[in-house]
């Protein structure tokens, strides 16, 4: 039996991908599973980010299905134009970058609605040194305390994202 190939590419499902990975991560932890638990939770902060980037604070899809914000850009050589850089959306990629896209964004919107929900999460970078290749190491390098600070900021962002769609302050629909 066959699969079948999807037609067109889904566009991602960033909410739904992080409560997926949070759940995982959860149940990886329960059986002591430091490598996965870790790298899961990781994950699921990612996606977690890339949702409220995306729903509550302005970040959109770009022509590689890549979410991008004006508010996170950078000066780049422009192609084909020896010596001229052109200011361009930086995508929003992984962590630990990811997070300080995150903090970027939503200090610009303190004001009220999604921005000051979402200043409470960025004030420390729980990712700071984490990395993806992580699930690479032989565990001996992640501790109990950092799977669970993971862990937590992880429920965070899910958190903070469910209770901005409960608020209303959506960007889009």
């Amino acid at each position: 039996m066959t699969a079948s190939t999807p037609s067109a590419t889904q566009p991602p499902a960033f909410a739904t991908a992080s409560r997926n990975h949070y759940r995982a991560a959860v149940l990886a932890a329960k059986e002591n599973l430091r490598i996965s638990a870790d790298h899961l939770a990781g994950l699921a902060a990612e996606c977690g980010i890339k949702a409220i980037l995306a729903d509550f604070l302005g970040s959109q899809l770009n022509t590689r299905n890549r979410l991008v914000n004006d508010e996170v850009a950078t000066w780049v050589k422009k192609k084909g134009a020896p010596g001229v850089r052109e200011w361009r959306p930086q995508e929003h990629g992984h962590l630990p970058e990811l997070w300080e896209h995150l903090t970027a964004v939503a200090h610009r919107r303190r004001g009220g609605g999604a921005g000051a929900l979402f200043t409470q999460l960025i004030w420390k970078n729980p990712f700071a040194g984490w990395n993806v290749a992580g699930r690479y190491c032989d565990g001996t390098a992640i501790t109990d305390a950092e799977v669970d600070r993971h862990l937590k900021a992880a429920y965070d962002l899910i958190a903070a994202h469910e209770q901005a769609g409960i608020l209303g302050t959506r960007t889009h629909a």
